[in-house]
């Protein structure tokens, strides 16, 4: 019996108050993937998010989770982690609690969880190497620590699919090593993993596949396939040099600014 995708979305449009964002939209998302979504400011990334997780309009077609219609029964095999610059830091709340709320949107529950609850989501928290931060409060936390609690919050759901929105931005490279690291380490206990990023060497260097998105899906595949400069002027509307070494690929601009000669004079 063939096996559903961990995502499906048919035809779909989607968007916010009738305006359309994402259209026409034909991609699947295999079971067990790890796929960076790459695109411009306003290419939908950050709306194909919310349209998993119910922040945003479906206008027309089918999204299907593991072969269900998207709703909240599906929504349940979700973890979301957002984009830390959208959080208010100040909400009375600690890391423990915070993580706890991965289990219900009911803020009401705090601070009735069961004793079990208590203890997973401190064994999640001493998995991601935070577990001494459970009392603090989550404005106290450093990025890369903030992006471990989302990511307890979101595995507590015990979740197939997990969805991060931007997990690399405004975080220092260490902080990247560590969050990739965490991910693939998810990813191979079988964890399907979905990101959306603005850094196209970033995945192109880490990533086994990228998609490409500006409104609807480009182009797909491996970074070495996807990443040419007739897919990224579709894609971003601008012409971009790529420099290729084995497998390796890297994406700049097709030409600098200045001359070097200015940009010596300059300094």
């Amino acid at each position: 019996m063939p096996q559903h995708p961990a995502i499906a979305f048919t035809d779909v449009a989607a968007g916010y108050d009738g305006a359309t964002v994402l259209h026409g939209l034909d991609w699947q998302v295999a079971r067990g993937a790890f796929v960076g979504i790459a695109g411009p400011s306003g290419a939908g990334k950050t709306t194909l998010v919310r349209l998993l997780t119910g922040q945003a309009e479906r206008h027309a077609g089918r999204v299907e989770v593991a072969g269900e219609t998207l709703g909240p029964r599906a929504r349940q095999r979700i973890g979301y982690v957002p984009q830390l610059g959208g959080i208010d830091w100040d909400f009375p709340l600690r890391v423990e609690q915070a993580v706890l709320l991965g289990r219900t949107a009911d803020s009401a529950r705090l601070p009735w969880f069961s004793r079990s609850e208590r203890r997973e989501a401190r064994e999640l928290l001493e998995r991601l190497g935070i577990g001494a931060l459970a009392r603090r409060h989550i404005r106290e936390l450093s990025g890369g620590q903030q992006q471990r609690m989302f990511l307890a919050r979101a595995m507590i759901r015990r979740c197939d699919i997990l969805l991060l929105d931007e997990p690399t931005s405004g975080v220092d490279l260490a902080t990247r090593h560590d969050i990739l690291a965490l991910l693939a380490e998810l990813n191979a206990e079988g964890l399907t993993v979905l990101l959306t990023t603005h850094d196209l060497n970033w995945v192109a260097a880490q990533l086994p596949h990228i998609a490409l998105l500006n409104g609807t899906i480009v182009r797909e595949g491996a970074p070495r396939e996807v990443l040419t400069p007739d897919a990224l002027l579709a894609t971003y509307g601008a012409h971009m040099r790529v420099l290729r070494e084995g497998d390796q690929v890297v994406v700049t601009d097709e030409a600098p600014l200045l001359p070097h000669a200015d940009v010596a004079a300059s300094g």
